[in-house]
């Protein structure tokens, strides 16, 4: 029994890998890798935060130090997040992590009890915090 549904889980991922939208994701994924432009930005980014980490764990940090880092590193998050390359592949993301909600949500409620057939993928599993509409915490 245990192997078979380990083995359902392989098949599932392999599907998963074979989907349009996962091949997409990926592609998309490796041409943020491939951009050149956009790796500056994020390394600038990365250093940015490095710097406004050290300086806010100094005794005597700057709060103006402070400030402009943030303010630096909020620019180039807006410029990152503005890149063609960056928005494109944040769709792709998007629909690929809605298709793991998804299979995620299944898994979850089948294992709570409910009939996996009838659970609808695209529900949002988010908490509304009452539990009287919901299976997914207990």
């Amino acid at each position: 029994m245990e192997t078979e549904v380990i083995e359902l889980a392989r098949e599932l991922g392999s599907a998963m890998q074979r989907n349009e939208i996962y091949l997409d994701y990926k592609i998309k994924q490796q041409n943020v890798e491939c951009d050149e432009n956009l790796q500056q930005m994020m390394k600038e980014f990365n250093l940015k935060k490095s710097e406004i980490n050290a300086e806010i764990a100094k005794e005597d940090a700057s709060q103006s130090i402070v400030d402009k880092l943030n303010e630096e590193i909020n620019k180039l998050y807006q410029s990152i997040m503005q890149n063609e390359t960056m928005l494109v592949y944040t769709e792709a993301k998007q629909k690929f992590e809605s298709i793991l909600r998804g299979i995620t949500l299944i898994i979850n409620r089948a294992a709570l009890g409910e009939d996996p057939k009838t659970i609808d993928p695209e529900e949002s599993e988010a908490c509304s915090g009452s539990c009287q509409s919901c299976s997914g915490c207990s």
